[in-house]
């Protein structure tokens, strides 16, 4: 009886979207979503950095899918500053999360989510302010 109250879709699905800032915005959403599952690992110290490496492939990957090849020095700097950047504000809000009995967890978890969605998300700006409604490489 449900079926037959929603509205039937006539035709095949539409095919996926071939801009870049599509495809960039799901690669966005698939790391956050292992950047969560990272950040509930129970792995002292380990978390931030696992997040930096994390968010170093991600930041290569945008890039590949808006056409450009990054140098290996520019990997290496991206890493270098993501490191730097971040490391230390993470490592005190995440480890400070987990002072907090059972709802650390969640938090550790939503602060990992947030910092890797928000990144992405400045990349895919960057290069759709660089390439404007470009189509995927």
């Amino acid at each position: 009886m449900r079926l037959s109250l929603m509205k039937r879709r006539e035709g095949p699905p539409p095919p996926p979207s071939k801009l870049a800032r599509d495809r960039a915005r799901k690669l966005v959403h698939k790391y956050a979503a292992f950047g969560t599952v990272w950040a509930l690992l129970p792995v002292p110290m380990a978390t931030s950095a696992g997040l930096a490496l994390l968010e170093t492939h991600l930041i290569y990957w945008v890039a590949r899918i808006y056409g450009e090849q990054p140098s290996k020095a520019d990997i290496v700097v991206t890493a270098a500053g993501l490191e730097l950047a971040s490391v230390a504000l993470k490592t005190v809000a995440l480890e400070g999360a987990m002072l907090v009995p059972a709802v650390g967890l969640g938090v550790k978890a939503s602060i990992a989510a947030t910092v890797v969605e928000a990144l992405g998300h400045a990349v895919v700006q960057h290069y759709e302010a660089k390439y404007p409604a470009k189509e995927a490489a």
